[in-house]
């Protein structure tokens, strides 16, 4: 409405100063004419009444010029700022200093400092978004699964760093625009798992599922799960996948599962010789005092191998607190060996072998632990023993610098495979030979010496060749 009124009064205005200078004009002339009188009168007084109204005329032209100049800048400007490509910036002041001109500088003023603020806050906010984006990102490539966006083909659009690292792949492009099947393909050995992925692609929304990628665990495992993501953010039919290598916990409920059932063997087997014994001893009248021995005999020997496994297990217990610790002082290590190869050697003589002891003479002493340590050197002895065939030869060898001690078991037996080596000593793991399946273990006993030995400054290192045998080397510090 203010709009239209002041169009009006500047309208109103023109015609106005229009009308002004034309009656003004008229008047001086018809005044000349009457103030001459006479119709004959000089030439020159006639120019002079036409000279008049003209120079009027031509006043009020400048006059009126000036009063709509500004307006003129003004429409000029605003034709030009209606292309859409131009900015507050190409707005330009008027030099005048009228009421129109102030209003206008004043508006382009005030204009062009909100688009200053205005590129303020564009920048700003450009700068904290892209912040946020190299936030995101660096969260994104530090996160332990392997995550990948695929589109609708099963093309990678983005992944992760743990992606790279788990198919191999250290190039941060490379994966990029590649098939999630085809990355993957190089690793998998299992063709069951390849189909469980295809079958994901094309399956339900949200899924999840557990591939291996060989037939053996120890090869790897994949926890990988599948979920469709919303068109409004990541695009029709854009899949996000998360891929976690669970092939630790994978081993780790195997060896559980085997210790369970190895256990409720090393449990049962002595429960029922003890009951057996007792309840003949119990309820027999006829038996002979030689095999009242027998019986006691064999349920304290039983009672011993219960106390034996469930002293494992306490160790066990102990080394995943972190409980175990050393109470040393100092051991004749010539005279513990010799009682442990003793405490041994009737296995070995019902296995038809040869069981030696070897130790230089003036060994020098050493300081530690000696339940801990007679127990790591017996679980040596023990396995030697046991993993060696009939007819076999165990030696248990001391070699000593002025720093270490080297207590080496030596047998004669099956062997270790390297890929047995590699976890051999992790709680509850056993070989694969089926040669070793086939006798009672609970895979505690290398477990508990290589812990001891963490514990007194040393290790524990193994060697071995399958059907040749192996060598158990304990390294201990002399200080």
């Amino acid at each position: 409405m203010s709009k239209a009124k002041n169009a009006l009064s500047l309208a109103y205005r023109l015609c106005g100063q229009h009308l002004l200078f034309a009656t003004i004009g008229l008047l001086s002339f018809v005044g000349i004419i009457a103030m001459l009188g006479d119709p004959t009168a000089r030439v020159d007084l006639m120019f002079l009444a036409l000279l008049v109204p003209i120079a009027l005329f031509l006043a009020g032209s400048f006059f009126i010029k000036r009063s709509v100049d500004s307006v003129s800048q003004v429409e000029r400007q605003l034709v030009s700022f209606s292309a859409p490509d131009l900015s507050i910036e190409t707005l330009r002041q008027i030099p005048e200093s009228t009421p129109l001109a102030n209003g206008w500088n004043q508006l382009v003023s005030r204009a062009q400092q909100q688009e200053v603020w205005n590129g303020v806050e564009r920048r700003l906010s450009e700068t904290i978004n892209a912040q946020q984006v190299k936030r995101l990102e660096a969260i994104f490539q530090q996160l332990p699964d392997g995550v990948v966006l695929c589109d609708e083909r099963g093309i990678i659009i983005e992944c992760n760093s743990a992606f790279h690292n788990l198919v191999g792949n250290t190039d941060s492009n490379a994966l990029v625009g590649q098939s999630l099947l085809e990355s993957i393909k190089p690793i998998v050995q299992y063709p069951k798992a390849l189909d469980a992925l295809e079958q994901m692609l094309h399956g339900p929304a949200n899924q999840v599922c557990e591939l291996r990628l060989s037939d053996r665990i120890e090869e790897g495992v994949w926890r990988v799960s599948m979920k469709r993501a919303s068109q409004e953010t990541l695009g029709q039919g854009a899949t996000v996948w998360s891929l976690r290598d669970v092939t630790q916990s994978q081993l780790a409920e195997q060896a559980r599962e085997q210790f369970v059932a190895t256990a409720t063997h090393e449990l049962r087997t002595p429960l029922a010789n003890i009951r057996a014994y007792a309840e003949t001893l119990a309820t027999a009248t006829d038996i002979q005092v030689d095999q009242q021995l027998d019986f006691f005999n064999i349920i304290n020997n039983e009672a011993t191998r219960l106390a034996r496994f469930v002293d494992e297990l306490l160790n066990v217990s102990q080394m995943e607190a972190g409980a175990i610790t050393v109470q040393t002082h100092e051991i004749y290590l010539d005279r513990l060996l010799t009682e442990l190869v003793e405490q041994q050697r009737p296995l070995s003589v019902d296995k038809g072998q040869s069981l030696e002891l070897l130790v230089p003479p003036k060994i020098p002493r050493i300081r530690g632990d000696k339940d801990k340590l007679a127990g790591a050197v017996s679980n040596l002895i023990g396995n030697a023993i046991k993993y060696t065939p009939n007819g076999g030869t165990v030696k248990v060898r001391v070699e000593y610098d002025p720093s270490q001690i080297y207590i080496h078991v030596e047998d004669t037996g099956f062997g270790i495979s390297k890929e047995d080596l590699e976890r051999l000593g992790s709680k509850f793991y056993r070989s694969s030979d089926e040669r070793v399946q086939n006798l009672s273990g609970n895979g505690l006993g290398l477990a508990f010496a290589q812990e001891v030995a963490r514990l007194h400054g040393g290790r524990l290192t193994i060697r071995s060749e399958i059907n040749v045998g192996s060598c158990f080397t304990l390294e201990l510090p002399t200080g």
